[in-house]
């Protein structure tokens, strides 16, 4: 039976990240074509932002209370409803179909992950299931990005691939519904809102969960200086040809389902406590490593990054999973959520105006070494 779940999640997994790379590949695209200004197109995902934000944490919580899949498949069913709304939209329908999307969102996140965890029930399980989740999504990435470039290029609407990526997502609601469910065991005999308090408070009671969460906090500005202010860097500033960065990009995402595959490898020779303590250094070791103005070995170090940084997601995941109680899972790993993606609307910003008033070298080298100070708590929960 176990082996059908964890067909079940990979499959689950593969979907939803093809359907999301196959929609994002051009959809900032297709938000300009339809005549939005960038300050227009930063409100829409503000609006998508709060909306996920401000539905996550009370969805879990009833996903623990009546099922992680039940919830999951109604998040999803929100989700591709608001993409296929979107592929169809005009300027002033765009703000409603991706708000619908981000709290469709909302409604799905980490549903998923609190099912697999306990559907294994198993500390030994866990760890490989995520790197493999890694592996599918690294596959899925390549894949979704490759087939929207093929759609745009045959038939020259940016609308297609965000429409074919909705009803792509919706083929994980059967999946999920034809799939034995489970939930917070007590959970089902307490009230909505005792759910979600006593989810809020597991975070603090639980000593390793707080040092997990540190560690998370900063390691969301490596994540962001690399991720969303690279690509500025390696084509405007280190003179990469632009033609050619799309083919780098995809060969990335290949890398992460590289990683995956390595880290199961690993995980046969360490416990994945050490391999996310190990990682997390060497992420923000080779962040550092950025500040070097060598357009060779910024490549490099950035293929070092797509192998480190699915290493390092799969292994904290496990570890906080080891340690949050089953009854309250989902969440538990919500309010993560919740504070990890306010961190991601604060720290771009930050990590812009470091580039613009001091450069791309200083910005690295400060940001590197900042996020080694998220190393410590996960050393202090190591040896704890």
């Amino acid at each position: 039976m176990s082996k059908n779940y964890e067909f079940t999640f990979l499959s689950i997994s593969f979907i939803i990240s093809f359907s999301l790379q196959l929609m994002g590949a051009y959809l900032i695209l297709w938000f300009y074509s339809l005549g939005l200004s960038f300050t227009e197109i930063g409100l829409v995902t503000s609006i998508y932002m709060l909306l996920t934000l401000s539905i996550d944490i009370p969805s879990s919580a009833l996903a623990d209370k009546y099922g992680r899949l039940k919830i999951f498949s109604i998040g999803t069913l929100i989700y591709g409803l608001g993409l296929v709304g979107l592929s169809f939209s005009s300027s002033s329908f765009v703000f409603l179909c991706y708000g619908i999307m981000g709290a469709g969102l909302g409604i799905y996140s980490n549903t998923l992950e609190a099912w697999i965890v306990d559907s294994l029930n198993s500390r030994e399980r866990i760890p490989k299931i995520f790197s493999r989740q890694q592996v599918m999504n690294g596959i899925a990435g390549f894949s979704g990005n490759a087939f929207a470039s093929v759609l745009v290029l045959l038939f020259r609407s940016l609308s297609l691939p965000i429409l074919i990526a909705g009803f792509v997502i919706l083929i994980t609601m059967p999946i999920a519904l034809l799939t034995d469910d489970n939930k917070g065991g007590k959970t089902a005999t307490l009230p909505t809102r005792k759910v979600l308090k006593e989810g809020i408070k597991c975070i603090w009671v639980n000593k390793p969960l707080p040092l997990l969460l540190i560690s998370s906090i900063f390691t969301v500005f490596p994540l962001v200086a690399w991720m969303q202010f690279i690509s500025p860097y390696v084509v405007n500033v280190l003179g990469l040809s632009q033609e050619y960065w799309g083919f780098i990009l995809s060969a990335y995402f290949l890398t992460v389902a590289l990683g995956g595959y390595i880290n199961e490898k690993l995980l046969k020779r360490m416990s994945h406590k050490l391999i996310a303590v190990i990682s997390a250094g060497l992420l923000s070791l080779f962040v550092t490593l950025l500040s070097f103005g060598e357009l060779m070995l910024v490549l490099v170090f950035l293929l070092a990054l797509s192998l480190i940084y699915p290493i390092r997601s799969s292994n904290t995941i496990s570890w906080e999973n080891e340690i949050i109680p089953s009854d309250y899972r989902a969440t538990v790993l919500s309010s993560f959520s919740l504070i990890i993606r306010i961190m991601y609307i604060l720290v771009p910003p930050l990590v812009g105006y470091l580039i613009s008033v001091y450069g791309y070298a200083f910005t690295y080298l400060t940001i590197g070494t900042l996020s080694l100070v998220g190393v410590i708590p996960l050393v202090i929960a190591y040896k704890t």
